[in-house]
């Protein structure tokens, strides 16, 4: 995986470190707000172009569905997770119970997948709670800062937590 290209998308209460080549998305993570973050990278390859273009329509539209090239391992029970993840529909959500189940798994095992997301936003682990209707948990890193956005995607597609 050669990198050749890093964003830093700014949203109002955070910013989105994503990393790309030509062809896929790589990884993607929260980061603390970043003031006018895309606007100081001058030359863009297409793939970037793209990624900003999307992720300014999710912003304007949270029902927007991102369509983006992406590339990312992890174990089987993982795959399956954010599989099932990039099938939620913005406004909806499902508890880690739910996903649990589906996959004959545990709700910890669940969450374990969520926490490895590579792709946050892009495979919207936000969209899954806990059982209680609460955040749970969200992302590695500081839980407070990171549960401050997963409440911020939520809100931002409708949902009230």
């Amino acid at each position: 995986m050669a990198l050749t290209e890093e964003i830093i998308y700014s949203f109002p209460t955070f910013a989105l470190k994503v990393d790309l080549d030509a062809t896929n998305i790589y990884h993607a993570e929260f980061m603390p707000p970043a003031i006018d973050a895309v606007s100081q990278s001058i030359s863009r390859s297409p793939l970037a172009t793209e990624v900003i273009r999307q992720l300014d329509e999710y912003c304007d539209n949270p029902k927007f569905k991102f369509d983006l090239p992406f590339s990312y391992n992890g174990t089987l029970h993982q795959l399956k997770v954010w599989q099932i993840m990039q099938q939620i529909e913005a406004g909806s959500t499902l508890t880690y119970g739910e996903v649990a189940k589906q996959l004959l798994s545990a709700p910890r095992a669940v969450g374990g997948a969520c926490g490895a997301n590579p792709l946050p936003v892009f495979i919207p682990c936000h969209r899954i709670i806990a059982a209680n209707s609460k955040l749970g948990g969200f992302n590695s890193g500081n839980i407070f800062f990171n549960l401050g956005i997963k409440k911020w995607l939520l809100n931002h597609e409708g949902i009230q937590i």
